[in-house]
């Protein structure tokens, strides 16, 4: 019986011991990706792809709301964030994010009450000054939002699009601030 209490001693110590040392990580790692890259970067916004539309059995302009939403949202991931119509040649900017729409899929409803989902991906590629490949991630945005009928339909497309990229817009800073590639660029 001895023995046995000792056994479940030692399994409750060392279940405590890693979960303790789990909180640590945790914490650590929490605490690294809430803080900003210290990093001056440039958002790389053409006017070919602000004037993106995506054709999946109908039209989704996605630039648009792309280009509105995506500095707001990924200011709080870099020290210094400027977006340009097109790649710097020189200056003190370290990395380049250069967006490209991957797609969307979206359901159609039957009736004009029921809900349709619109996902919209983007595709990062991440590069430093010299043209060096850092690092490459894709985001993908969802909204869902009623299909409307011939009255409401294209306020209803308008709606689903913004939120669609707006949630896109907040993946990508998510995605982005943990890369470990970029952390590791930062250092």
């Amino acid at each position: 019986m001895r023995h046995t209490s000792r056994t479940c001693a030692a399994i409750v110590a060392r279940l405590l011991l890693f979960v303790a040392g789990s909180m640590i990580v945790f914490a650590q790692s929490t605490s690294q990706s809430g803080s900003k890259l210290p990093i001056k970067a440039a958002l790389i916004l053409t006017p070919e792809f602000c004037a993106s539309e995506i054709t999946n059995g109908e039209q989704f302009e996605v630039g648009r709301s792309a280009c509105s939403e995506l500095e707001p949202a990924l200011k709080g991931v870099f020290a210094s964030l400027t977006a340009m119509p097109e790649v710097p040649k020189t200056g003190d900017v370290k990395i380049i994010l250069i967006p490209g729409f991957a797609g969307a899929g979206a359901t159609r409803a039957r009736i004009a009450f029921s809900d349709r989902e619109l996902n919209v991906f983007l595709q990062w590629t991440v590069k430093d000054m010299s043209g060096k490949t850092l690092w490459i991630g894709t985001a993908q945005g969802s909204a869902k939002h009623h299909m409307g009928n011939m009255f409401t339909y294209k306020k209803n497309l308008r709606l689903i699009v913004n939120d669609a990229v707006k949630d896109l817009a907040s993946q990508s800073a998510n995605k982005i601030s943990a890369s470990p590639e970029l952390r590791t660029f930062a250092q």
